[in-house]
């Protein structure tokens, strides 16, 4: 005894319906498969620029924690006349250390100090030692990226902050002048 269907013959799947369905499937595949690439480098680079600004922070605040006349002393030292100037923006020696990098990443941090608002306060006028009761720091992290098969790509975070003398009373307050070249 033999059974008939009636209606469409059920043929299956040729060759070429296949082939088509896989490419549009990964054609729509393609760019999430993509975006997980590019979404890996930028964590990456975010990674970087954290520890950067974290070695950056970590030195503001070592150098904060010291007495405000250690750092007043460092930048007068390094003037040719330390009771008169001329002073000078002072660059700490450059710091490196191998525990700072990771794979591809290599961290460099250079600090500077100098008076504030006036690197070299003016010794003719009556508020020069007021013109020294402030500080600027600012710390530069660099840090290169080596990725493998790409250039080397060097970067540059900088964070900086200005301590005040805190020997100074409230109604001690310096004021500067905004035109910095007259007396």
């Amino acid at each position: 005894m033999q059974i008939k269907f009636s209606g469409s013959v059920n043929r299956g799947l040729t060759l070429v319906e296949i082939l088509v369905a896989l490419s549009v499937a990964s054609l729509v595949m393609l760019p999430i498969i993509l975006l997980f690439g590019v979404s890996e480098k930028v964590t990456y680079k975010s990674i970087n620029e954290v520890v950067a600004c974290n070695l950056a922070l970590q030195k503001v605040e070592e150098l904060k924690s010291r007495p405000f006349e250690e750092l007043r002393k460092i930048i007068e030292l390094d003037a040719v006349d330390p009771a008169e100037g001329p002073f000078k923006e002072v660059i700490l020696p450059l710091e490196l250390n191998g525990v700072w990098n990771s794979p591809g990443v290599e961290y460099a941090r250079e600090t500077r100090i100098s008076f504030y608002p006036f690197v070299d306060p003016d010794p003719s006028r009556p508020d020069f030692e007021l013109q020294k009761r402030r500080i600027r720091i600012r710390v530069l992290v660099r840090f290169i990226e080596a990725a493998s098969g790409q250039k080397k790509n060097e970067k540059t975070f900088e964070l900086a902050t200005i301590l005040g003398d805190e020997t100074l009373g409230a109604g001690l307050n310096a004021s500067f002048p905004m035109n910095i070249g007259t007396p």
